[in-house]
């Protein structure tokens, strides 16, 4: 059994990442009224949010009965498997379509080879390995999101090689002094900046969803529903009346905006979380969660959210030489149909076929689990 509205929010984050880009990246060409509109433009960014909750509600829903150092290693193993080469796949694809891209409208124009390295080497470790956040630069930039999803599972790793029982617990006293520790020490390190972000706990508040999902039979329909409108009316809020600078990756990697983002778009965004799983569980919305669109897109958001900055450099190439043929606002929504239609591609036949490859390579045997696995 998987829950249907987690994989409704995973296709909503997905695009809402790739609307936000898609009007981006047609900015660079010609205005459009969405671009103008109150504080649109920038909004979809808080599709990165919405995954960290649901990451967190999703890792301890299905990892919450892992012990030891063997099933810890099993743990990382799996996600591992799940996230890395997925990602680096479609790093590679995403240098050779930007080589292309260059070629096609400079052809005296060569890749830095020492640029090239370095972003290679940030996309291989994930994890900053410099001191200097100027020098970060994954192939992908969406990459900074897996530093904190990676960072995520190694504190959750720690717990299970330690025999934890109260993970829940454990995970909010270490995510919360790591980020106190922060504010205290103020370092100017990118790697100490990088673990003592307060971005973190983002994870943490579904963390507490799930825990709320395992220790109560239910809640009612009227505070699911609640929370849900409450989610929902912040985001339109934030929409018409803004939110600062917290969409812009870099002043989340520098950590100065990194709590106002986790108050302004985090809990909002847990908000929606809480809301959507608690209606389902009370069998509410089902006409909404079950829809084959978006739990195929659901299925497929982690190749949508990696695949879409390769589909917008082949658009580059085409609106470079051939200018934007169609209305703003059309190209807009022209290069998000494509992008989702190729992110489906992207699933179909890479992700899909290579994790089922991967799954037929012999593991440890899995503890059992007794709660619905959602991945």
């Amino acid at each position: 059994m998987k829950l249907h509205s987690i994989q409704f929010l995973r296709a909503v984050a997905a695009i809402l990442v790739v609307y936000t880009h898609s009007i981006g990246m047609q900015a660079n060409f010609s205005n459009s009224s969405q671009q103008s509109f109150f504080y649109l433009r920038n909004f979809g960014c808080i599709g990165v949010d919405l995954f960290f909750v649901i990451s967190g509600f999703i890792i301890t829903l299905i990892a919450n009965n892992y012990t030891g150092t063997s099933q810890g290693l099993l743990f990382l193993k799996k996600r591992f498997m799940r996230i890395n080469p997925i990602y680096y796949i479609a790093s590679l694809l995403y240098l050779g379509v930007l080589a292309v891209q260059i070629w096609a409208t400079n052809k005296s124009f060569y890749l830095p080879l020492g640029s090239i390295l370095n972003s290679l080497s940030d996309t291989i470790m994930i994890f900053p390995v410099s001191g200097d956040m100027s020098v970060y630069s994954p192939l992908l930039l969406l990459g900074w999101t897996l530093c904190f999803e990676w960072f995520f599972y190694i504190i959750f790793f720690t717990l299970v090689i330690f025999n934890t029982r109260n993970k829940v617990i454990f995970l909010i006293l270490a995510m919360t002094l790591l980020t106190v520790l922060g504010y205290i020490i103020k370092p100017s390190d990118f790697r100490l900046i990088f673990v003592t972000n307060p971005i973190i706990l983002e994870f943490l508040l579904g963390i507490i969803i799930c825990w709320i999902y395992l220790n109560t039979k239910t809640i009612s329909v009227p505070i699911a529903a609640t929370c849900l409108l409450l989610g929902l009316g912040c985001y339109i809020y934030l929409i018409f009346y803004g939110y600062g600078d917290v969409y812009h990756y870099k002043n989340v990697l520098s950590g100065q905006l990194s709590m106002k983002r986790f108050l302004i778009w985090g809990i909002p965004s847990c908000l929606i979380v809480a809301g959507s799983i608690f209606l389902e569980r009370n069998g509410k919305g089902n006409w909404i969660w079950k829809n084959k669109w978006m739990q195929l897109s659901g299925d497929a958001s982690y190749s949508i959210y990696l695949s879409h900055l390769i589909v917008f450099e082949l658009f580059n190439i085409l609106f470079k030489k051939n200018g934007s043929f169609l209305p703003a606002d059309m190209n807009i929504i022209l290069v998000l149909s494509v992008s989702l239609l190729m992110g489906l591609g992207f699933y179909k036949i890479i992700e899909k076929p290579l994790l089922q490859y991967i799954n037929k390579i012999p593991i440890e045997k899995q503890p059992p689990l007794t709660i619905p696995s959602v991945t």
